[in-house]
């Protein structure tokens, strides 16, 4: 029995009563309160709303974590406790592994091994393509020309200057040179060409000491996809014998300098696969000195050409032309008026079947008029040809044949129909040493007279590169002299050994 303070009274005996009862009712939801605690512990994180206006249910949790239902209400709580489901177990994503990503493996299979970076592979190293011709010239620019000269020193013995019957006197000699190419880089057109001018000193023969040269350059403007014009531009000079010119009958101790000059300008129209081609020429032939000065003679031509690509590999063309040759004496040194008028015909193909095969073929026929009635007219079968033969890339064949109807020189004999046929064949037995022999056949048949000259070479050409800039050479070459006519049949030999210093 509780004992109150006196003068309390009644009053004070009810504020105990309901204090008392407040402390148990507090004791009592404490002790409510740690029973549930470890289950509110547990309890997960309220659910997110779902898009589609229901609840989702927690992503990433095993089915283990699951926690048991709870009751609608709690007597220490009086709000209510939403109802709570157990969470589905997770299931791979059925796109991850057609995607690569994570995700695509079964949860359930085990903890992936450990996965390491790996750097990215270095980029391949580009490769050098080797030079195909490491020792030939590179030259330099001007502009977008290129050019490629080169200055050549020999030293040679020859055994007959002057081409003429035995006894000969032979001489050493030096022969200087020099020379240049070029070759244009343009996006419109095309330059190219080339030229070398010598000198041949002879020491025991003076007199057989003579300049030489020769050169060509070609122009071509593309003025349309199907019209391009071209020019040509020309000139040889050489030092000719008796024989070579033809008076064989008269063999000297000297030599007739020869100058010829030319030029050609045209055009070619492309009509798809028909190309139309029209050149004119006008060629200059002189005779420096002596009896033969009567002689000159300027030649104007025209030619027209057609052709049809079949196919890259053969390319069939016709071409005609004809010239008319004017003298400068109407009458030359025997009398004659040698003033005449020509025309000619020929069929052939370009060929390029392969980087083997490749050149051109052509017969025909050509003929020529003379002003003098004495003159008998001339008239021969043409055939001319070009081919490049590589069996092996180290080894080239060239074959050439060539047929000209040009005036003669010799009294009473209008027309010299000229024949030659060439094979030259080349080996490289290392990019540095090169090794070529060649040999030739050329006739002269004189119409109007019974003279028939035969011209046999055979020679071996051979090269040692010691750099791109410095190259030995070494040169031999027999020439052998037949003709009808007596006492004009002779042989020559000459070597030569030198260095040539190129760019």
């Amino acid at each position: 029995m509780t004992a109150y303070p006196r003068g309390s009274g009644a009053g004070a005996r009810k504020v105990h009563q309901v204090v008392r009862k407040r402390g148990l009712w507090a004791v009592a939801g404490c002790a409510v309160a740690l029973a549930v605690a470890p289950a509110f512990a547990q309890t997960p994180p309220p659910l997110a709303p779902d898009l589609r206006g229901g609840e989702s249910e927690l992503v990433g949790q095993s089915p283990a974590d699951a926690l048991p239902d709870l009751p609608a209400s709690d007597p220490a709580n009086p709000q209510p406790v939403r109802k709570h489901n157990r969470l589905p177990a997770l299931k791979p994503y059925r796109g991850a592994d057609r995607l690569g990503l994570r995700g695509g493996a079964d949860p359930t299979s085990g903890t992936p091994a450990p996965t390491v970076a790996a750097l990215p592979p270095a980029p391949p190293r580009r490769k050098i393509r080797p030079d195909d011709k490491p020792f030939d010239p590179v030259g330099f620019y001007v502009g977008n020309l290129r050019l490629t000269p080169y200055v050549e020193q020999d030293i040679g013995y020859a055994s007959n200057p002057f081409g003429i019957p035995a006894p000969a006197k032979g001489s050493a000699f030096s022969e200087t040179e020099a020379g240049v190419a070029l070759q244009s880089n343009w996006s419109r057109g095309e330059l190219t060409g080339s030229a070398k001018v010598g000198y041949n000193d002879y020491f025991q023969t003076p007199s057989a000491s003579a300049p030489y040269g020769a050169g060509v350059v070609d122009y071509r403007y593309d003025a349309s996809r199907d019209l391009s014009l071209d020019t040509e531009g020309r000139f040889s000079v050489a030092n000719e014998t008796n024989a070579q010119l033809g008076l064989g009958a008269n063999p000297t101790e000297s030599l007739t300098l020869v100058s010829t000059y030319g030029a050609t300008l045209g055009g070619v129209e492309k009509f798809g696969d028909l190309s139309v081609g029209l050149h004119g020429t006008v060629d200059r032939l002189a005779y420096n000195g002596g009896p033969l000065a009567t002689d000159d003679s300027n030649d104007y031509g025209l030619k027209l050409r057609t052709g049809y690509r079949l196919s890259e590999a053969v390319q069939p063309y016709i071409e005609l032309g004809g010239d008319s040759r004017v003298y400068d004496d109407h009458i030359d040194a025997f009398g004659f008026d040698r003033a005449s008028a020509g025309l000619y015909g020929l069929a052939g193909a370009k060929l390029s079947f392969s980087e083997m095969l490749s050149g051109d073929v052509a017969l025909g026929y050509g003929a020529r008029d003379y002003r003098d009635p004495r003159l008998q007219n001339a008239g021969a079968p043409l055939f001319d040809a070009s081919l490049i033969w590589a069996p092996t890339p180290l080894t080239t064949i060239t074959l050439k044949a060539a047929t000209t109807i040009a005036d003669a020189v010799v009294a009473a004999a209008s027309a010299d129909i000229n024949r030659s046929y060439t094979i030259n064949l080349d080996h490289s037995f290392t990019e540095r040493f090169k090794f070529g022999v060649n040999a030739g056949i050329g006739t002269d048949d004189y119409v109007g007279v019974n003279e028939t000259d035969r011209n046999y070479t055979l020679g071996a050409t051979a090269e040692y590169h010691l750099s791109r800039e410095v190259v030995l050479k070494a040169t031999a070459t027999h020439q052998q002299f037949v003709a009808n006519t007596p006492g004009t049949n002779f042989t020559a030999d000459v070597v030569m050994l030198g260095v040539r210093l190129q760019r």
